[in-house]
């Protein structure tokens, strides 16, 4: 997800081709992949104007029930509740997984602060629709707000204390630890290589957001081939390598192609969640993208990247 602002929505440096401003993900090689299934794919509701989540019924039209969901509760939206009521039926009939909710919520913040009763408030009415509607997983952040680098060990500290309560909320449902914050923004709680080793040593299920890596200067390849055991899906968006913009996948300076053969070399069974924010790429935008991310892998084409 895109870092919260105060309402709304050390690594290696990837080589440029020349005469392009076209970045290369360091690390891959070229190996077979196997065709990425439909069920593999999900979409964020996020995309939707508004949370219309009526409006998710058309992808599942064009591609079938397979099609997964990724539900961002966005309970800060006034509407948003009544609106998911209405639509119970039809995240209950396909693939689900939900997004914590991120306006409102800061798992840095002390217990029994205002802004940590505020963020329970949105994660418990998140747990009641978890009950209704049985997600597989639920994507979390360990923080949203600029990072101090004074605090920076007991803001990490109070997250994981903050999270683990939050297993007992969500019974049945997998926790998946995203790579959140932007470092041009300073919002970067971790970098690659202290996301790895708490993920390592706390043994979380791990998803990977592919833009925050990219505008972080991370080395996706050594990430995916570090954690591959460990993670169960990726947020898939592109950006300029510098800022969150959640792009379509064919604008910026990720190469989806090397990227996802390297996804399915080393992680085949992860979803990956296209992860849009702007409305703008709702309806026909997205449904390209989901054609175009199912075509990589049975295109031909080969790849994979190190780490096996």
């Amino acid at each position: 997800m895109p870092p919260v602002k105060p309402r709304r929505l050390t690594d290696s440096l990837p080589c440029v081709l020349p005469g392009t401003r076209t970045r290369l993900v360091p690390g891959f090689l070229f190996a077979p992949t196997k065709e990425r299934a439909i069920l593999n794919i999900y979409v964020d509701t996020c995309v939707l104007p508004r949370a219309h989540l009526e409006e998710a019924r058309i992808y599942r039209e064009q591609f079938g029930d397979q099609l997964g969901f990724e539900l961002l509760a966005m309970f800060d939206l006034p509407d948003f509740e009544e609106n998911l009521k209405k639509n119970l039926d039809f995240f209950s009939s396909v693939p689900l997984m939900f997004h914590e909710p991120v306006w409102g919520v800061e798992h840095t913040a002390p217990r029994g602060s205002t802004a940590w009763e505020d963020g329970m408030y949105h994660i418990r009415l998140a747990a009641k629709y978890a009950h209704i509607l049985h997600p597989s997983m639920m994507v979390c952040h360990l923080n949203n707000c600029t990072v101090s680098l004074r605090e920076q060990e007991s803001m990490l500290r109070t997250a994981l204390e903050n999270l683990e309560e939050m297993r007992e909320l969500f019974p049945g449902v997998e926790l998946l630890l995203e790579n959140t914050g932007v470092r041009a923004e300073g919002t970067m709680l971790l970098d690659q290589a202290e996301f790895t080793a708490l993920c390592r040593e706390k043994g979380f299920s791990v998803l990977i957001d592919t833009g925050h890596a990219n505008t972080n200067r991370w080395d996706l390849a050594k990430l995916i081939g570090d954690l591959h055991t460990q993670i169960r899906g990726y947020h898939l968006h592109n950006n300029d390598g510098i800022h969150d913009l959640h792009n379509r996948l064919r604008n910026g300076t990720i190469r989806f192609p090397e990227l996802v053969s390297c996804i399915d070399r080393l992680t085949p069974d992860a979803v990956l969640v296209i992860e849009y924010t702007a409305p703008k790429y709702h309806g026909e935008p997205l449904l390209e993208d989901i054609a175009y991310l199912r075509s990589l892998s049975g295109s031909g084409k080969t790849g994979g990247c190190h780490g096996e």
